[in-house]
């Protein structure tokens, strides 16, 4: 269970084992929560240098792109 109650409503949401893709994703806290508790996959989009190799750090699918810029 997690500590943080909003990350745990959106989880609920999402159906077990579906394919997520998280637009400005941060350190993927979420995508790494929903994958160990949801057996969901998927990738996120971050543009920050810390949060990417965060990221990473947690095993999480992570594409470094503006989104701005398309």
């Amino acid at each position: 269970m997690s500590d943080r109650k909003d990350m745990e409503l959106i989880a609920e949401l999402v159906p077990p084992g579906s394919r997520v893709l998280d637009l400005g994703c941060g350190s993927g806290e979420l995508l790494a929560h929903l994958r160990d508790h949801r057996q969901c996959s998927g990738y996120g989009i971050e543009i920050d240098d810390a949060n990417v190799l965060a990221c990473t750090q947690r095993g999480v699918n992570v594409i470094q792109l503006n989104l701005e810029e398309g």
